[in-house]
């Protein structure tokens, strides 16, 4: 045993440091596009981005830097963009609304709650409820961040994959609709929320999967600007939102140590 821990040690730290010290940062290669929904290419000119089909050179140059490519529209059928980052496959995919509501809404309830957190609002369970309801209640709500706008998969020196979206860069006047309709719906003005500031930041929510794991929601409320946007403002911030690495590593890893570390109690 004492042998076995002395070897997991060392191959640990060897894999650490080629992890941490050999690896490169890479983007990711060619996709493919899947799914039943539409796909369409957001290419700029002149600081405005239009709308192009998702051929090969478009996604390419969507992907490289020059714009974004959005998966489905509205919450529609799903739309999957896949690729290879280093020697890993990533998937994205847009959202449909069992994504929202599954186990008892939890996505829509972490998001909604996650979003008004990061303009300083705590939520009543009144309020929640009723954000969620109306969230839920059209495409209008949660159709318009289930069809992310990807800019980008690459990953950082040490191998952590992250994935560019484009949105709002002032996500305020998209927030303060839902707080107006909210409002309207509740009775009284005891529950009503405060407007949000100018200046919020949310990204729409890509679904993620990795070398087959299980999938992610991601999402984030820290944006830079573009220097370019749609007709309607949107694109002007770029989201750069990190994927979780596998457990199963760092599990397997700590599950030897913690072995070893036992072992050496009972010596």
């Amino acid at each position: 045993m004492k042998a076995f821990c002395s070897k997991t040690k060392i191959a640990l730290a060897v894999a650490a440091l080629v992890a941490s010290a050999g690896a490169q940062a890479v983007a990711i290669g060619p996709v493919t596009i899947g799914g039943t929904g539409t796909c369409q290419t957001w290419l700029p000119s002149n600081g405005f981005a239009s709308g192009q089909a998702c051929d090969v050179p478009n996604l390419a140059a969507a992907l490289g830097g020059a714009g974004n490519v959005e998966l489905s529209k509205l919450g529609g059928p799903v739309t999957t963009m896949t690729g290879m980052v280093g020697a890993q496959q990533v998937v994205m995919s847009s959202l449909i609304l069992t994504d929202w509501t599954a186990n008892g809404n939890a996505l829509a309830t972490r998001y909604i709650t996650d979003a008004f957190a990061s303009v300083g609002q705590i939520l009543s369970g009144t309020q929640l409820t009723a954000l969620t309801g109306i969230f839920l209640g059209s495409t209008a709500g949660y159709g318009r961040v289930s069809d992310p706008n990807v800019s980008y998969v690459d990953t950082s020196a040490n191998g952590t994959i992250y994935v560019g979206l484009d949105g709002f860069l002032n996500a305020s006047p998209v927030l303060n609709a839902l707080v107006a309709a909210v409002n309207a719906a509740l009775p009284g003005t005891g529950d009503d929320l405060a407007p949000v500031a100018p200046g919020a930041q949310v990204s729409e929510v890509v679904k993620v999967q990795v070398d087959g794991a299980s999938w992610q929601y991601l999402y984030g409320f820290s944006a830079t600007p573009t220097g370019y946007q749609s007709p309607d403002g949107s694109f002007s911030g770029s989201y750069r939102l990190q994927v979780p690495e596998p457990e199963s590593l760092a599990l397997l890893g700590i599950g030897l140590l913690g072995l070893c570390l036992s072992r050496r109690r009972r010596v």
